[in-house]
């Protein structure tokens, strides 16, 4: 799926009320969604038929305690939390989906440092 077609669906998800989450996919590195009381990646499931999704690991003992995010990825998270409200009140297409750019952008860059 292209990035422009993924943004597409993430602006309709949110102008039908869902909820950008500052978490991302596993799989396909997007922002998260809460929609209908239920937390889910709204662009995997719209992958195309011939990209296999990566087989489910057997569940494991708890892994390590994280260390707490520091002050950027505390920053990033903040931020998309902010862009993620302004796009709920947002009634310009054109600039509803320069924000979901702005909140992909950051929630890749919050991926990023998670990984470390």
């Amino acid at each position: 799926m292209t990035a422009d077609k993924a943004d597409e669906v993430m602006a309709e998800y949110l102008l039908k009320g869902g909820k950008m989450l500052a978490k991302s996919c596993k799989v396909c590195g997007y922002p998260l969604f809460e929609y209908r009381g239920e937390t889910r990646c709204v662009v995997c499931p719209l992958a195309e038929p011939e990209s296999p999704l990566p087989v489910p690991e057997p569940a494991q003992s708890p892994s390590p305690a994280r260390e707490p995010p520091g002050p950027v990825a505390a920053e990033i998270e903040r931020t998309i939390v902010h862009l993620c409200e302004r796009i709920r009140s947002e009634p310009r297409a054109g600039e509803c989906l320069t924000l979901m750019k702005a909140v992909d952008r950051g929630a890749r860059a919050l991926g990023r440092l998670n990984q470390r």
